[in-house]
């Protein structure tokens, strides 16, 4: 599902909330732990902003999610606990 939404604000929104509900983590413990603040995340996930490189980046380092389901919604190198979950 997540996959067929496209690149678009708000498909990059709808897979940023479902990785951090898959992961139980409030939005604030969810940037947090990638190095953002709450105040920079929030509109990515509330489909105010676009998704920044550099906060894409972290999200990748940190919960090893590929710029490639970030951006495109492909979900072949997710990691498992996220896949199976989506």
């Amino acid at each position: 599902m997540l996959e067929e939404l496209g690149d678009n604000r708000d498909a990059v929104a709808a897979r940023l909330k479902r990785v951090r509900e898959i992961l139980g983590l409030s939005k604030k413990d969810f940037a947090e732990r990638a190095g953002l603040t709450e105040q920079t995340y929030g509109p990515f996930e509330n489909g105010k902003r676009d998704l920044s490189l550099q906060s894409a980046k972290a999200l990748r380092a940190t919960y090893g999610l590929p710029l490639e389901f970030l951006y495109f919604g492909k979900i072949d190198d997710l990691p498992t606990r996220i896949s199976r979950a989506l």
